[in-house]
């Protein structure tokens, strides 16, 4: 009878290990970032990382994935198991701008499971500190005299503050040259290098804390936290003026589990010093979305943008 009742204890094992095994998360976590390292999606990428580490065991590894308007990783995301163990920092720029622009592998309405938001971005046009440009109006004055000779930059080709900017030029009636990079931060450095003449991305915050660079405008319809007088592309009679967020996306088919573990982390975060501390050095505002949210809110701008580009006869042929 030992014997038997050892037998049968030791078959229960395996099956309370497995299922202890099976809980999310049980194995680290791949976070994708589809930008060059150095730029805000970094930063709030670890940000994530460092808080699920330090209070609930979790490791999230953070993969660059940079190029092609983080296409690129977005692809990869859409081709990943739906287990919850492949993540992407969420973007605007490869769901809302480039399927509308471009061939893309990926439906923005079909490949991915959109789970939560915790920031509002700050997409500013920038300058030099010691640039001569004092105001937007005073780059589209220099490019109307100068066609051609203004050199700007994005984070990311064809994403939202490229469009964007990209439009109010055409407004104006200016010849600019855009300059690509892989992402904001090799933007911001060249912009610093004297290489380009303004930068549009969520890259300044702490030099512009430093003194290094100076907004001149706001490509969202959302005001610049703490800068009211920096004018939005909206206010400037601009046609496209979207608010982008940072969020959190998968692959398509993530289990109600797996969102709900994700929603909860990011809300106990949102509570933290770190998070106040992150926002205010990035000039980024609190937004939280939860999935069936941040879904609606995809369906909506992925809509509008692409009416926004196709009015504006910005849409590739």
């Amino acid at each position: 009878m030992r014997i038997v009742l050892s037998i049968v204890a030791l078959a229960a094992l395996p099956a309370t290990a497995v299922s202890a095994q099976d809980k999310y998360p049980g194995r680290p976590i791949t976070f994708i970032v589809g930008y060059a390292a150095g730029g805000g999606g970094e930063v709030v990428a670890r940000l994530v990382a460092d808080y699920a580490r330090e209070k609930r065991g979790t490791i999230i590894t953070v993969e660059f994935k940079p190029g092609a308007g983080a296409t690129i990783a977005a692809d990869q995301l859409a081709r990943a198991k739906p287990d919850g163990y492949t993540v992407s920092g969420f973007s605007g720029n490869p769901l809302f701008a480039a399927p509308h622009l471009q061939q893309v592998p990926y439906d923005t309405l079909k490949s991915f499971t959109y789970i939560v938001t915790y920031y509002a971005i700050s997409n500013a046009a920038f300058v030099r500190a010691d640039s001569p440009f004092k105001s937007f109006a005073d780059v589209v004055t220099y490019a109307r005299g100068n066609p051609g000779k203004l050199r700007w930059s994005t984070a990311a080709v064809r994403g939202t503050s490229h469009v964007a900017t990209e439009a109010a030029f055409r407004k104006e009636g200016v010849q600019t040259t855009m300059v690509p990079f892989g992402g904001g931060s090799e933007a911001r450095t060249a912009l610093l290098g004297k290489h380009i003449d303004l930068s549009v991305s969520s890259d300044y915050g702490p030099y512009l804390d430093s003194g290094d660079v100076r907004l001149l405008a706001e490509t969202g319809a959302v005001k610049v936290p703490g800068m009211p007088e920096v004018p939005t592309y909206k206010e400037l009679g601009y046609p496209i003026s979207i608010t982008t967020t940072y969020g959190i996306f998968g692959p398509a088919g993530l289990s109600p589990e797996v969102i709900a573990w994700w929603e909860s982390l990011i809300k106990e975060l949102m509570t933290a010093p770190i998070y106040a501390e992150t926002a205010k050095k990035m000039r980024l505002s609190p937004f939280y979305e939860d999935s069936k949210t941040l879904t609606q809110s995809v369906r909506e701008g992925y809509q509008k943008f692409g009416e926004a580009i196709e009015a504006q006869g910005l849409k590739a042929k």
